[in-house]
């Protein structure tokens, strides 16, 4: 009985040893559950905050005129191609030019393509042979207001300035006694006096142009035409000049037809490649009938007078000189004309 009471005991008491047991590993294992999930926690925070300290800054991928190029056009633009849409206001802050063009806001400002490119376009041509630096400060943000990771900089040569023509028109100065370089034209009605031409001195003058009509009550045109064919400068002056003299003349109507007594039409393309012309009349009697028109000037009869144009204040300005010719209209007339030359 003693024994069998004593075995029992032992073995009630080995059961409830291993309840605890049990227990006891059960609440481990949850420590290291916990433990687990609170390091998988940390480790994607982690994860997450050194992925947003990672994002990457705003840079420029691309520029024109590119990096050290030469021969660049006075009348270009300057591209800046950014990785993303940037903010306007700090970019345009950012942004320094040397030597400094002509700039105004916000007209030479333009942003495309999302905000990703900037295009500055100067109010003026930029100077021949000059080199230009140009530096996006990291100042620059993108539209989350991250800042360039440092400057970008780089530079372009413009190109050079064309030369001025030793000569032009050819034979501007009629030295060769004759209108060699220029061409001749003339119309009159059939049976008509025409028109006439010739190189004479005239007092200091060794040699002008003398064109004339004999008296007459009909109508007739001729002209002095030269190709020029010559790019101009897109800054600086472009200037033509030249002497004239209008001596007598009969018809004293200049409108309609624009019969004036010597006209001047200067043919040229803008940088474009549009075609414009500039023009000036000359006359000297008031008109008995009608009107002159905005482009006529008054000349004193008889005497010598200097005639000097800036054809880089037309509007559009020449980049590129076609021709020149000098036209004569009317009755009868006599014009004299020397010296005429274009320079720049």
């Amino acid at each position: 009985m003693y024994r069998t009471t004593g075995f029992r005991e032992k073995a009630g008491n080995a059961k409830g040893g291993n309840l605890m047991c049990r227990e006891y590993y059960r609440g481990v294992l949850a420590c290291v559950l916990l433990a687990t999930v609170l390091a998988m926690t940390c480790s994607v925070k982690a994860v997450a905050a050194g992925s947003e300290s990672k994002v990457n800054p705003p840079r420029v991928v691309q520029v024109y005129p590119s990096r050290g190029m030469e021969y660049v056009p006075v009348d270009t633009s300057i591209h800046i191609v950014f990785s993303g849409p940037m903010d306007e206001l700090s970019t345009i802050q950012a942004v320094t030019i040397s030597p400094a063009p002509e700039l105004a806001y916000p007209a030479s400002w333009q942003f495309l393509h999302n905000k990703s490119v900037l295009v500055i376009t100067p109010l003026r041509p930029l100077r021949y042979s000059t080199t230009y630096r140009v530096t996006v400060h990291k100042a620059a943000r993108d539209q989350e207001g991250i800042e360039l990771n440092q400057d970008y900089e780089w530079s372009f040569t413009t190109s050079q300035s064309p030369p001025s023509p030793v000569e032009a028109p050819r034979n501007g100065g009629f030295s060769t006694g004759d209108i060699t370089g220029w061409k001749w034209a003339h119309t009159e009605d059939r049976g008509a006096r025409e028109t006439q031409w010739k190189v004479v001195p005239d007092k200091d003058r060794e040699h002008v142009l003398c064109v004339s009509r004999p008296p007459t009550f009909e109508m007739g045109t001729c002209s002095l035409e030269q190709a020029i064919d010559a790019e101009v400068p897109v800054t600086g002056l472009v200037f033509l000049s030249f002497d004239v003299l209008i001596g007598d003349y009969t018809l004293k109507q200049y409108a309609p037809g624009d019969t004036y007594p010597m006209k001047v039409i200067v043919t040229y393309l803008d940088k474009d490649g549009r075609e414009h012309s500039f023009v000036r009349a000359y006359y000297y009697y008031m008109p008995v009938e009608g009107g002159v028109a905005g482009f006529a000037e008054f000349v004193e009869a008889g005497k010598w007078t200097q005639k000097s144009y800036n054809l880089s204040m037309q509007v559009p300005r020449p980049s590129y000189i076609k021709s020149i010719k000098f036209e004569f209209c009317g009755w009868a007339w006599l014009c004299m004309l020397d010296n005429v030359r274009f320079v720049w």
